[in-house]
């Protein structure tokens, strides 16, 4: 099966770059938060989902950090976007909301919002 998170950080870091928008610019997209944390950040985890033969069901949520709530609000927008908008491209075969975009309180008081997305991934067979 397709790692979906690699799968996820790599096509959020492709798409968000090529993004005109300022609040896209600069932002860390990864699997886990680095030390000393960065300003913008994507941070993508596998919460879950099922696998079955060639398919997987894997749970992704997403933490989006921003130092202006407003562009907290705008990138979470635009990751949620852009993951639904994903079916096609690599083993995506379908993406679906399942919560999000939430405002979570964090501890580095940084703006930060929360959401999952839930995708079908296509495997191949050997």
């Amino acid at each position: 099966m397709p790692d979906a998170v690699l799968w996820a950080t790599e096509y959020l870091r492709a798409q968000l770059d090529v993004r005109p928008e300022a609040f896209t610019a600069d932002v860390l997209v990864s699997d886990e938060v680095p030390n000393p944390r960065e300003p913008r950040m994507v941070i993508v985890r596998r919460d879950g989902g099922r696998s079955e033969t060639l398919f997987d069901n894997p749970r992704l949520s997403f933490r989006v950090w921003s130092p202006r709530k407003e562009d907290a609000n705008a990138l979470a927008a635009m990751v949620e976007a852009l993951v639904l908008a994903a079916p096609g491209h690599g083993p995506v075969i379908r993406a679906t909301s399942e919560s999000g975009p939430s405002k979570v309180t964090d501890e580095s008081a940084v703006p930060l919002r929360y959401l999952v997305i839930s995708i079908r991934t296509r495997g191949k067979q050997l």
